[in-house]
């Protein structure tokens, strides 16, 4: 493998740490809606089908109530340019790196497992806020 390609694939797989964990949040949130839509599907066939409907039946709705998360990451220390209205750099800002550690990013780096960080979130649901609406 080239050497160019091995810093196409770490750039691939090197990102800030925000983004590993928003994407995380956001497959979540899109299984959530995914039961959700299964469950609304079912109902929906439950009251329409002439074969089922005078049973009343209620569709199952799944929930997931948190998603615990552990992650084996190599983090690194970089930094993002600021820039102004028009594209000037202002400054940097730092921004802390993850690599997830797979054998492409081992043996790509020379990285040693023993100097990993161990990342552990939790994620979990909350009820929804109510707020006073008038009508």
């Amino acid at each position: 493998m080239s050497s160019k390609d091995s810093e196409a694939i770490e750039e691939v797989l090197v990102s800030p740490l925000s983004t590993i964990l928003g994407e995380m949040g956001k497959s979540i949130a899109q299984t959530q809606r995914a039961l959700d839509r299964n469950s609304i599907d079912t109902q929906i066939e439950l009251e329409t089908e002439e074969s089922l409907k005078d049973y009343g039946l209620e569709a199952t709705w799944y929930h997931i109530p948190e998603v615990d998360i552990e992650l084996k990451m190599a983090l690194s220390m970089g930094y993002e340019e600021e820039r102004d209205s028009k594209d000037r750099v202002r400054g940097y800002r730092r921004v802390l790196n993850a690599a997830p550690l797979n054998a492409s990013y081992k043996s790509l780096n020379s990285y040693a497992v023993e100097g990993s960080s161990i990342l552990k979130a939790k994620i979990v649901s909350v009820p929804p806020s109510y707020r006073n609406v008038e009508k």
